[in-house]
């Protein structure tokens, strides 16, 4: 979690599930699927690091929490 975390506040922007299956890879470490992306980004909301944003009622991403002083 902690180089997922640290490559968002490097990179920025949008972070989707691809996003993150791509950068754990990269890491190499296993991310089987979707919902393993999906647990990691809502546990850096719920930590306080993220937030969501909602494109579409279907589509989502996140992004660093600026007024939490990340990014």
């Amino acid at each position: 979690m902690a180089d997922l975390l640290a490559a968002i506040r490097k990179q920025g922007g949008a972070w989707t599930t691809h996003r993150v299956l791509r950068t754990h890879s990269k890491n190499g470490h296993a991310a089987p699927n979707r919902g393993t992306a999906r647990r990691d980004l809502d546990l850096l909301v719920r930590a306080g690091h993220l937030v969501r944003h909602y494109e579409t009622p279907d589509r989502m991403f996140f992004t660093l929490n600026r007024a939490k002083g990340d990014g």
